[in-house]
């Protein structure tokens, strides 16, 4: 049994799943040991024989088609025999000790069940890895909305993204933080059945509100970081790939927030989030539609 089991998915994301793993050689390990499991989602690209060829340590699930993040995060844990799970994006960078940070938090936090490392941009910007469960305010003033980025400082961003927690550059509670750098510990991950699997988006804090109602607490530790190309995994995304992402993402933020604040089919406050994330999604939709859009003079060239 190894001490960590890190846990990458990638689909047609070859570069990047190489320097994830490359960066994972480097890192610093300390008293921990660790197996890397990657979990192929029917990639095209030279991923399967790329790993075969220069990282013959990493243990490979090829899967024929695209089982989606949740369910192919299952399939490797499922096989894994690790005292902790560590989840990965296939765009990251790990640096220095960022993954034994984590497993260290374990060690010294009563009744930790996630630890979420720092993930920042390749040019070291924040990208708020740790959040609160949004209200509706964060409808408008959320991570990567217009507003948030005009008003970077109002109180509702700095609470919503844990801003002035994250100065103080030491461990603090979080509701929930990103998946991409994540670790929980086995009996944790076991005991809430894993990630919902009938989510793609805002499955992150749906395991997270499950951990906290079985007591356990999450942390966000920001010495432990992690650099993240965020949305470069996974292939191109044209207009189709687009249009079902921000779908599902409005249709699962949907779904987390009348689970997460308990609201039963007559709740006004039900119906008044579908109404405003509904709002949302065609704003967007039309945004994205108007961006990708080209002339068949150009596409048939």
């Amino acid at each position: 049994m190894t001490d960590i089991a890190i846990i990458i998915i990638g689909l047609n994301a070859s570069q990047y799943v190489q320097e994830c793993i490359t960066s994972l050689r480097r890192a610093e390990w300390g008293k921990w040991t660790y197996a890397v499991i990657y979990v192929d989602n029917g990639s095209t690209d030279d991923t399967l024989s790329a790993l075969a060829a220069h990282f013959p340590e990493v243990k490979v699930i090829a899967n024929p088609k695209n089982l989606g993040f949740c369910k192919a995060a299952n399939q490797a844990a499922g096989v894994a025999d690790s005292r902790f799970y560590f989840f990965l994006n296939d765009d990251t960078l790990v640096e220095g000790y960022a993954v034994g940070t984590l497993a260290d938090l374990f060690t010294t936090i009563p009744n930790l069940g996630v630890a979420v490392s720092r993930l920042l941009f390749p040019d070291r910007t924040e990208q708020f890895s740790g959040r609160r469960f949004p209200s509706l305010a964060n409808g408008l003033l959320g991570r990567r909305s217009v507003l948030t980025r005009v008003f970077p400082e109002h109180p509702a961003v700095k609470r919503y993204l844990y801003k002035d927690e994250l100065k103080q550059d030491k461990p603090f509670a979080i509701e929930w933080g990103s998946a991409a750098a994540m670790m929980f510990d086995r009996a944790t991950f076991e005991t809430v059945g894993g990630f919902a699997e009938d989510y793609y988006y805002w499955h992150e804090a749906v395991v997270c509100n499950r951990v906290k109602q079985i007591g356990r607490s999450i942390y966000l530790h920001p010495q432990s970081i992690v650099l993240h190309y965020e949305g470069k995994g996974s292939g191109s995304r044209p207009f189709v790939v687009r249009k079902w992402h921000i779908v599902d993402f409005h249709r699962a933020a949907y779904r987390c927030y009348c689970e997460h604040y308990e609201l039963g089919r007559l709740s006004a406050r039900r119906w008044f989030a579908a109404l405003a994330l509904l709002t949302r999604a065609a704003s967007l939709l039309a945004a994205t539609r108007i961006a990708t859009w080209r002339p068949k003079s150009e596409v048939s060239r």
